[in-house]
């Protein structure tokens, strides 16, 4: 029994030192397409080489830390550089990228032509973009490019699982993954999150103009504020608001939620991701419920009980799916009390993509550890 202590002792002790161990930051420059963006390779400063873990962020043109641009000029800030150092002081290299183009869509001057580009790129884009970020991660000193892991956060869920195919990655980590279509996940936002916040301001089920305009000022994330503007007509203006016309079947000034918007919403959906480069057929990629099948590799799966993004449910889907197929490695961590940024949030009305909580951070190294 002393042995055992003092072994168990040990490692405590070994851990704790590791977590606070020092790291090399290793600034990089790839070429994406003919466009230059930033990436930063984050290392253990040991004479050993590393297991890679590449980080690919979520949707939008987000730089290295999974931060983006939000409402009124105000920046999200993403944890992804918080994840890469602790991950690279516990024995791992780390490398992540700024999306094509994600440099100009934080200035001012040109985001709006940024937004307008990167509207323009496909599922495909990105994915040759991570085999460019992953190829010069394999090719630095200190790299072992033989172990690879690759972890996807929301849409780059879908991203992470056809590289880490592609590449045959030794495990796969997705954050809120995108299981089902996405005109089918498009149309649960509205479900899970617009109707219950957009509720607390119609009347009998219904919304009037002067109801819309409120939920913009009310207690909501910018998640559950953007379902109402669904419920705008195309000729809206800021100046001159105008209530959806298309929405309004029988023409009374009021749309009922349930019975006109929602499936309207569903059909619009479908025809928006027809119409898009980044989710048409065509040029997207499989989302993980397609996929699931052929992920035999190790996987993991993060997901926050009160993702206003993801519904939980669809996590559960493709952890059941994977088993299904045969995978004898997989795992769902479901976090009460998180959001889609597996940060605090009370309800999928109130996630603010706050900072990622401590508890998924450790079970990803762990993981991490194990395999």
């Amino acid at each position: 029994m002393k042995t055992l202590l003092s072994a168990l002792l040990l490692s405590a002790l070994l851990t704790s030192a590791r977590a606070g161990a020092a790291v090399i930051t290793r600034p990089l420059t790839l070429d994406f397409a003919g466009t230059p963006a930033r990436a930063e390779l984050v290392l253990p400063d040991e004479a050993v080489k590393a297991p890679l873990v590449l980080l690919i962020q979520g949707t939008g043109p987000e730089d290295m830390n999974g931060s983006f641009p939000g409402y009124g000029g105000d920046v999200v800030k993403g944890s992804l550089g918080t994840l890469a150092h602790t991950l690279a002081a516990q024995g791992f290299a780390v490398m992540r990228f700024d999306k094509r183009g994600a440099a100009a869509a934080f200035d001012p001057q040109t985001a709006q032509a940024a937004q307008a580009a990167y509207a323009q790129r496909t599922m495909r884009d990105l994915l040759a973009d991570a085999h460019t970020a992953l190829n010069a991660a394999r090719a630095q000193l200190g790299v072992d490019a033989s172990r690879v892991y690759i972890y996807g956060w929301s849409e780059g869920s879908v991203v992470a699982a056809s590289l880490a195919l592609e590449v045959g990655a030794r495990g796969l980590i997705v954050q809120g993954p995108v299981v089902n279509s996405f005109a089918a996940t498009f149309t649960r936002q509205f479900e899970r999150v617009g109707l219950p916040y957009l509720t607390r301001y119609a009347r009998n089920g219904k919304l009037g103009l002067a109801d819309l305009m409120a939920s913009f000022q009310g207690d909501g994330s910018p998640m559950a504020k953007m379902q109402g503007q669904l419920l705008f007509d195309r000729t809206s203006t800021l100046a001159r608001p105008v209530l959806s016309t298309f929405l309004d079947n029988n023409h009374d000034g009021l749309i009922d939620l349930l019975g006109e918007a929602l499936p309207a919403i569903a059909a619009y959906d479908s025809a928006a991701v027809l119409q898009s480069p980044m989710y048409a057929p065509a040029t997207s990629l499989p989302p993980l419920g397609t996929l699931a099948p052929q992920l035999t590799l190790p996987v993991l799966i993060l997901q926050g009980a009160v993702d206003a993004n993801i519904d939980p449910a669809d996590a559960q889907a493709l952890d059941t799916a994977l088993a299904k197929a045969g995978n004898t490695d997989h795992t769902l961590k479901v976090y009460a009390g998180l959001g889609h940024s597996l940060g605090r949030a009370t309800s999928v009305t109130q996630d603010y993509f706050a900072p990622m909580a401590p508890e998924p951070v450790n079970d990803l190294a762990a993981w991490l550890k194990r395999h």
